[in-house]
């Protein structure tokens, strides 16, 4: 699916039941991907790696945490 010739990607726990080797080539191929990539993870290394902008949900409010 990252091979394919799309430009937005709407990925759930995207790290979720793989291993660290597994996770490090997620990182690698989302960071290369040319498109857009939204995704909702529970992984904070993921996410510090990857994200260029995190949010999150706090007292029902979408709140910018890294930009």
């Amino acid at each position: 699916m990252l091979l394919g010739r799309y430009n937005i990607l709407l990925m759930d726990e995207p790290s979720n039941f793989l291993d660290l080797p597994g996770i490090e080539a997620l990182e690698i191929l989302m960071k290369s991907y040319a498109g857009t990539i939204l995704f909702i993870s529970h992984d904070q290394r993921l996410l510090e790696n990857v994200a260029d902008r995190i949010y999150a949900i706090k007292d029902k409010r979408l709140c910018l945490i890294k930009e």
